[in-house]
């Protein structure tokens, strides 16, 4: 029997023991009154939690959160009553059971699936090929879409339809709620050497590497070794450049909490994206990205093409909007010179948008509650 073999059946051992004990504590729990369940069943787009939480909250509605078993260790801390691991196949479970039914509403995170469709003829699937959804609960479900072509007539069936950017609602007919809450915080002085830190992995259809490397290198050329640059996120088979490895400083996938300390600890935000890319272009037309939503949360000026600044609503009065490829160098630099007095001014714009963005979202979550 191989290792691998064997930690094969202890991670599935592990799991089945975890539905049981959680599924126990979740029948064995009373459902409050104005009560909302969160549930993701991927083991991603658990980020949407806690602006979820809070503006759920806001409205005077206590939160259940069913988060997969894989986001256990993951999880920041919210203020939800109750958080819950499951399996798909235990969420499946639930839906068949009567206790569904004392949720005042309930909210799917995700609407397309990252499992195989039942026939196994896709890599992914829908909400709805995995989980019998009877009228009662449909009509009191919330579903969050992440793909415009997702957008099919089963989901119209349900309560209705949530976008996280207006760049994906472009007849108006869905609700736009921008996670853009992650935890309190406040302006705060620019580092003495510049931090810059960027998430997810440094591959070509989610970030430009080269224009990094490239812009990197130009700094160091014209003497500037005042900066580190911070890259969060599964990146185990990238390799940075030997002659980058002191300033470009990959941390791996980290846990919420982790996260949240390095993003409290960057100055700014390089998203990397680039319009020359076809992969780039649905963060344009048709796409938001987390990126997006923790600039504002943690007010961490972005680095920022103007052909991604423009649709997502980033000013030249909160963050650093370069217009060609070959200024982004530039950009990093006048954001590296930068003095504190400045930095902190485009924090405090950031922090006003952030308060716009976040009093519209509960706006929106208001009208398709109360319907």
């Amino acid at each position: 029997m191989s290792m691998t073999f064997f930690e094969f059946i202890i991670n599935r051992i592990r799991r089945k023991i975890s539905n049981l004990i959680n599924l126990r504590q979740y029948f064995t729990n009373n459902v409050s009154k104005r009560t909302v369940l969160l549930v993701e069943p991927n083991n991603c787009h658990t980020e949407l939690f806690p602006s979820f939480v809070r503006y759920l909250n806001k409205l005077n509605y206590e939160v259940e959160i069913i988060a997969p078993y894989k986001q256990k260790d993951f999880l920041p801390k919210m203020n939800a009553k109750k958080v819950y691991y499951f399996t798909l196949s235990a969420i499946k479970k639930i839906f068949l059971m009567k206790k569904i039914n004392k949720y005042d509403f309930i909210i799917f995170t995700s609407y397309r699936l990252y499992y195989k469709n039942p026939d196994k003829t896709r890599l992914y699937s829908k909400l709805c090929e995995h989980i019998k959804f009877n009228k009662t609960i449909r009509d009191k479900t919330v579903i969050v879409s992440h793909h415009m072509e997702d957008i099919d007539n089963d989901i119209e069936t349900f309560r209705g339809t949530i976008v996280l950017s207006k760049v994906l609602n472009k007849d108006g007919a869905l609700y736009v709620v921008n996670p853009c809450y992650f935890k309190e915080n406040t302006p705060k002085n620019k580092n003495k050497k510049t931090i810059f830190i960027t998430i997810g992995k440094l591959e070509d259809k989610r970030k430009n590497s080269q224009l990094l490397y490239d812009a990197a290198r130009k700094l160091l050329k014209s003497g500037i070794t005042n900066f580190q640059i911070n890259v969060a996120g599964e990146n185990s088979g990238v390799k940075i450049p030997s002659d980058l490895a002191q300033y470009i400083h990959t941390k791996g996938k980290l846990g919420f909490e982790d996260l949240y300390k390095e993003l409290e600890a960057a100055d700014f935000y390089l998203t990397l994206l680039d319009p020359e890319s076809e992969e780039h272009i649905r963060y344009i037309t048709k796409g938001t990205s987390g990126s997006f939503q923790l600039i504002r949360g943690f007010l961490l000026p972005a680095v920022i093409h103007r052909a991604f600044s423009v649709p997502h609503e980033f000013l030249d009065d909160d963050s650093i909007i370069y217009d060609d490829n070959a200024d982004f160098s530039r950009a990093m630099k006048g954001a590296i010179n930068m003095s504190n007095e400045e930095y902190l001014t485009l924090q405090k714009n950031l922090m006003k948008s952030r308060a716009a963005i976040i009093k519209e979202s509960i706006d929106e979550l208001r009208k398709i509650l109360f319907l």
